[in-house]
């Protein structure tokens, strides 16, 4: 894949990439490597984003044309307890980037959400128009990701309206990824999975609750392509096609781990599917993940975007292939 519409830039002023150590920010560092723009990546010993003068400091240090935030407090459950925190990372340091880039000229700004921005409303697929919350409803990492949401669209919005010249620039923009279930290099659901697969010979899963499993290397490489390219500012739903729960991707994974060769002792039949309600925890989660990524297909087909859209299935199944891999060389 190119990237070679960043070369436009103005390369005195690099990307800033928040959120190096997570699984879509090292993602991100491979996506990055070869690009002729200069890039900087920044993780939690770098830029403490509980702190917004620390991030001010590093923003007018480097000055970015493009932000890229791949950063958040994701400790779901333990963000029932360390409420002021979640937000802190999720709500105000996202409004600290925005306000910044929103006001640069031909700034560029993406910015990695979720889909626990929704709290059961629909049935189907959600689209990006749709009502978000009840917040009263949302998880607290929910409820600090929707507002770092509001946060982004509110500065983008303060900016044009002040008639500030990076807005006569039809092209200063952002770009906000609501994705699902993600996994990549680092601790996923996935990982988990085949591990106890090799430990046990029995597996409960919850089966009731639905989404789409989403590649962090397609998702940093959406959310650079997006970036470089002439579509839209807005929010955009970015998951491969298909959709499962739960304990469809562990049947999937770990038939996928037993026919590469990884020793496995759980059998398909006995990776048993159960309700929710019979593992339970702090924080809730939705039912319906689903996320509707015809705007997304329709803003790729709009670029030279190579290759077909995925299915989850493929990119778990390489994924997994890829693990196994290195697990039996290891």
């Amino acid at each position: 894949m190119s990237f070679s519409s960043f070369e436009l830039l103005d390369q005195s002023k690099p990307i800033l990439v928040f959120g190096r150590d997570g699984q879509v920010g090292k993602a991100l560092q491979v996506c990055l490597k070869d690009l002729q723009v200069p890039v900087v990546f920044l993780g939690r010993s770098d830029c403490d984003l509980s702190n917004a003068s620390v991030i001010r400091d590093m923003l007018n240090r480097y000055q970015p044309q493009v932000i890229i935030n791949a950063a958040a407090y994701t400790a779901v459950d333990k963000a029932e307890t360390e409420q002021e925190l979640a937000f802190a990372i999720n709500a105000k340091a996202t409004a600290v980037m925005a306000h910044y880039i929103a006001n640069v000229a031909q700034g560029i700004f993406v910015h990695y959400s979720t889909d626990y921005v929704f709290a059961d409303t629909k049935k189907t697929a959600y689209l990006e128009e749709d009502i978000t919350g009840p917040v009263e409803k949302l998880s607290t990492y929910g409820q600090s990701k929707l507002a770092g949401e509001q946060a982004i669209e509110e500065a983008f919005n303060l900016a044009q309206d002040s008639g500030h010249t990076s807005y006569k620039d039809k092209f200063s923009r952002y770009f906000i990824l609501r994705t699902s279930w993600v996994y990549g290099d680092g601790g996923n659901f996935i990982r988990t999975m085949l591990r106890l697969a090799g430990e046990r010979d029995q597996l409960k899963v919850v089966a009731d609750q639905i989404g789409v499993p989403s590649s962090a290397q397609w998702l940093a490489e959406v959310g650079i392509q997006l970036a470089g390219s002439r579509v839209e500012s807005g929010i955009y739903h970015a998951v491969p096609d298909g959709e499962t729960s739960w304990h469809g991707l562990a049947v999937f994974a770990i038939e996928t781990a037993a026919q590469a060769g990884e020793g496995v002792e759980v059998k398909s039949e006995n990776i048993l599917a159960i309700p929710a309600t019979d593992y339970p925890l702090p924080a809730k989660r939705p039912y319906n993940s689903r996320l509707n990524n015809q705007k997304l297909k329709r803003a790729l087909s709009e670029m030279a975007f190579t290759g077909s859209y995925p299915h989850w299935q493929e990119q778990v199944e390489a994924y997994v292939k890829e693990y196994v891999t290195a697990s039996l060389k290891s």
